[in-house]
C-alpha cells in the first residue's frame, strides 16, 4: 500500500490507496505549501472520500475539500451536519431530510433566511440581503456555502422583515 501526502493540506495528512498514485502538477505559493495537487488512481473512490477528498471519476483526478460541522437550530429541534465547502447548506439540509424554509433558491428573496449564532458563511452568490443585515448576521441558506463550522437559527423571515 503506497502512501501520499496531501499536498494542498497543510497539515500534510497522509492518504493511503492501493495503487500506487501518480502527481500530475503542484504549484508552489509564496508560503511553501502547495496550491494543488492532482492526484491520479485507478480506483478507491470511497478512501478518498472518507478523507474529505473529492475526485471526478471521469478524470480520475483528486482534490482536498473542507468539510464543516453545520448546526441548524430549527423550531422542530437542532440538526447537526456535515456539510462540504461546495455545498449550499440548504442542499445539504434537503438531502439530510430537514424541513427548511425556501423559495427562490437564487439568493433573491428571504424565505429561507436564518441568523448565524457562531462561525462563518460565504454568501457572495445572493442578492437579497444588505450588508447591514449580513454585519447582523442574516444569511440566506440557499447561497450559503459554510467557510467554518457554523451553528444557524433557522426560520428568521419574520424577524427580518419584522
Amino acid at each position: 500500500m503506497a502512501a501520499v501526502a496531501a499536498a494542498a493540506i497543510p497539515c500534510a495528512a497522509a492518504v493511503a490507496v492501493t495503487a500506487a498514485p501518480a502527481i500530475r502538477s503542484t504549484r508552489s505559493s509564496s508560503n511553501g505549501f502547495s496550491k494543488a495537487a492532482s492526484i491520479s488512481s485507478g480506483s478507491g473512490r470511497g478512501a478518498f472520500h472518507r478523507f474529505g477528498l473529492k475526485s471526478s471519476l471521469s478524470t480520475s483526478r483528486i482534490v482536498a475539500m473542507a468539510t464543516y460541522k453545520v448546526t441548524l437550530k430549527t423550531p422542530k429541534g437542532e440538526e447537526v451536519l456535515e456539510v462540504p465547502d461546495d455545498t449550499y447548506v440548504l442542499d445539504a439540509a434537503e438531502e439530510a431530510g430537514i424541513d427548511v424554509p425556501y423559495s427562490c433558491r437564487a439568493g433573491a428573496c428571504c424565505s429561507c433566511v436564518g441568523k448565524i449564532v457562531s462561525g462563518t458563511v460565504d454568501q457572495s452568490d445572493g442578492s437579497f440581503l444588505d450588508d447591514d443585515q449580513k454585519a447582523g448576521g442574516y444569511v440566506l441558506t440557499c447561497v450559503a456555502y459554510p467557510t467554518s463550522d457554523v451553528v444557524i437559527e433557522t426560520h428568521k423571515e419574520d424577524e427580518l422583515a419584522g
